[in-house]
C-alpha cells in the first residue's frame, strides 16, 4: 500500500505562508488490526416500541418521513436490521383481537405502564425496504413466561421469514434488584429457563437466535454483560445466536450526569475511545473467544433522550459516525442506533419531559421527528442523518476497516481516520473526522490537510459539513453538498476530484470520504 500522508492541523493562512509538517501512515502504523469485512447489516436501528407508530404508522397509512430515510440507506447498500426494543419492550403485551399497531397505556404525566401491540405491528414490517429484517423482543419485565410466548409466537406466525434474532428483556442491570439478588447465576437459570420454554412452544424455530445480556455498561450490582454471562454458562445448551450489549457513554438521567453531556466531552475522540476499550470490548473479546459474534443491540450518545442543543446538532453527526467506525474496527456485527422519545419512569431527576399535551418529547438525539409535536415542533430529519450516508457508504461492499494513528502535531482528542481495505489488502477508501468543535460565530476555523501524493490520483472525495458545530438546521447539514430535513435530498450531489498533488482540505468540525481508485 502506498503511504497516505495527512499534514497537521493550521489555518488556511498559515499553510500558505509554508509547508506544515507532515506524517506518513502506512500499513505498519494502523492504530488496529484490519476488521473482518462488514455486513450491509452493520447500520441498524433500535426504536422503542412505545412509539412504534409515530415512527412507523400503520399497515395501510405509513410513515413516509422514516421509511424516505431508509430508502436512502437502502440506496447505498445497507440493510438495517430493525429491533423494536427499550425500556417499554418490559412491560409490552400480544392482543390478537387490537386493530392497532401499537398501543400505550399512561398516566396523566406520559408515565407509560404499558404498551400493547396487535397483529398490525407485524404486518406492517411488510412496509419496510426489502431485505429488511428484525428482531422479535419480548417482555422479562412483568416475569411471565406466557406473556413473552406469545409475543414471540406472534412474530413467528405473521413475519417467521424476517426474524434475525429473540432478544428477551432490556437492559436487565437496571431490573429491581430483588429480582435476582444481584446474583448472575440466577439470572442466568431464569433467561434460559424462559427461552427454553419458548424455544419448545415454537417447535425449536428460535433456539439457536438469541440475543443474550442486552446489558448497559452502568454499574447497579448484577452483573450480566457478556463477559459474565460467558463464562455462567448462557450458551451451554446452545441457545445463544449472538451477544448485544448497550452503549451509552453519557446521559441527562441527573443532573451530575446532564452536565458532562456537553458538545466538546461527546467530541473527545480519546474518551470515547477508553470508553469503547474499557466498558464495551472486554464484552466483545470474550464473544469473538468463544466463536460468537456480538452487537451493540442499542445505543446513542447521551442516555435518557439526549440533551437539546447537543444532540440536536451537527456535532452528534461526527459523534455518530466515530462511535460507528470506532465499533467496526472492533468487529460489531451491527449497531442499533435508538430512537425514541422522553419516558417519565426512567428517571424522575431526568432533563428531559413529554410535551405539555400528552405529545411525545421526542429524544433528540433520534434520526428524525417523525410526527409534529408540541415539544419538538413540526416533522423534521435531523443533522445526524448525514452521518448515516458516511458511515453506509464508507463499509458498501464489505469493507474491512482499521483505525489510523493521529499524525504528529495534532491532539488524538480532536482527530480520528479510518483505513477501508479490499480482500487483497489495498487501502480502497479514507475517513477523516475533524472533531476539534468550530462554533457559529467564531471567526475562522482550523484545518487538517491531506497530502495523497500519487495515490490520490483521481480520487474522489465526499464532504459531511455544516456552517458549525451546533448548527441545528438539517437543511444546512450536507453530505455530498446535499441536504435532507424534509427527507427527500435537495441539491445536487457534487463530489471533489483530487488531481496529483493536490491537498484536501478538512475543516475543524467536518468529515470526509476519500474513495480511491
Amino acid at each position: 500500500m502506498k503511504a497516505v500522508t495527512l499534514i497537521a492541523a493550521c489555518t488556511l493562512a498559515e499553510a500558505l505562508a509554508g509547508d506544515p509538517p507532515s506524517f506518513s501512515l502506512n500499513t505498519k502504523t494502523l492504530a488496529s488490526p484490519i476488521s473482518k469485512p462488514h455486513l450491509p447489516q452493520f447500520l441498524s436501528y433500535s426504536f422503542e416500541p412505545a412509539f412504534w407508530a409515530e415512527f412507523f404508522g400503520e399497515p395501510d397509512a405509513p410513515r413516509n418521513l422514516t421509511f424516505t430515510l431508509l430508502d436512502h440507506l437502502h440506496a447505498r447498500g445497507a440493510r438495517p436490521i430493525i429491533r423494536a426494543g427499550g425500556i417499554t419492550m418490559d412491560s409490552m403485551i400480544y392482543n390478537a383481537n387490537q386493530k392497532l399497531s401499537a398501543v400505550r397505556t399512561e398516566n396523566r404525566n406520559g408515565g407509560i405502564y404499558r404498551t400493547t401491540i396487535g397483529p398490525s405491528f407485524f404486518k406492517q414490517w411488510d412496509n419496510f425496504p426489502a431485505g429488511t429484517t428484525f428482531v422479535s423482543t419480548l417482555n422479562f419485565g412483568n416475569n411471565s413466561v406466557a406473556i413473552a410466548r406469545d409475543l414471540a409466537a406472534a412474530s413467528y406466525q405473521l413475519q417467521r421469514d424476517k426474524i434475525a434474532y429473540y432478544e428477551l428483556g432490556n437492559e436487565p442491570t437496571n431490573y429491581p434488584a430483588s429480582r435476582w439478588q444481584r446474583s448472575t447465576e440466577a439470572y442466568v437459570a431464569q433467561w434460559k429457563s424462559f427461552t427454553s420454554q419458548i424455544d419448545t412452544a415454537l417447535s425449536g424455530a428460535s433456539h439457536g437466535k438469541w440475543w443474550a445480556s442486552s446489558a448497559t455498561t452502568d454499574v447497579t450490582g448484577l452483573r450480566v454483560r457478556p463477559s459474565d454471562l460467558i463464562p455462567a454458562g448462557v450458551n451451554s445448551t446452545g441457545q445463544v445466536g449472538q451477544y448485544s450489549i448497550h452503549s451509552y457513554a453519557f446521559a441527562t438521567c441527573d443532573p451530575a450526569r446532564e452536565r458532562r453531556a456537553t458538545i466538546p466531552n461527546l467530541l473527545n475522540h480519546t474518551d470515547l475511545l477508553r470508553y469503547a476499550d474499557v466498558e464495551i470490548y472486554p464484552s466483545a473479546r470474550a464473544a469473538m473467544d468463544a466463536g460468537a459474534t456480538w452487537a451493540v443491540g442499542e445505543f446513542n450518545s447521551i442516555a435518557c433522550s439526549g440533551k437539546p442543543n447537543v444532540s440536536d446538532t451537527f456535532a452528534q453527526a461526527l459523534w455518530t459516525a466515530d462511535v460507528e467506525l470506532m465499533y467496526a474496527v472492533r468487529n460489531a456485527t451491527s449497531v442499533h442506533l435508538h430512537q425514541g422519545a422522553t419516558l417519565v419512569f426512567q428517571s424522575n431527576q431526568q432533563l428531559n419531559t413529554p410535551g405539555d399535551d400528552g405529545t411525545p418529547g421526542f429524544s433528540s438525539y433520534s434520526l428524525l421527528y417523525p410526527v409534529a409535536s408540541s415539544k419538538r415542533g413540526e416533522a423534521r430529519v435531523l443533522p445526524v442523518f448525514v452521518s448515516q450516508l458516511l458511515v453506509a457508504e464508507t463499509l458498501r461492499g464489505g469493507g474491512r476497516i482499521a483505525a489510523l494513528k493521529t499524525p504528529e502535531g495534532l491532539r488524538e482528542r480532536e482527530f480520528s481516520a479510518y483505513g477501508v481495505f479490499g480482500t487483497e489488502g489495498r487501502l480502497e477508501r479514507l475517513v477523516v473526522l475533524n472533531m476539534k468543535p468550530f462554533y457559529a460565530g467564531q471567526e475562522a476555523a482550523g484545518t487538517v490537510w491531506l497530502d495523497l501524493g500519487e495515490h490520490g490520483r483521481g480520487a474522489v472525495v465526499k464532504r459531511m459539513t455544516a456552517p458549525a458545530v451546533d448548527e441545528k438546521d438539517a437543511a444546512k447539514v450536507m453530505w455530498a453538498r446535499q441536504s435532507f430535513r424534509n427527507g427527500r435530498a435537495v441539491g445536487e450531489e457534487i463530489v471533489e476530484n483530487l488531481e496529483p498533488g493536490e491537498k484536501l482540505v478538512v475543516r475543524d468540525s467536518e468529515g470526509v470520504l476519500v474513495i480511491f481508485n
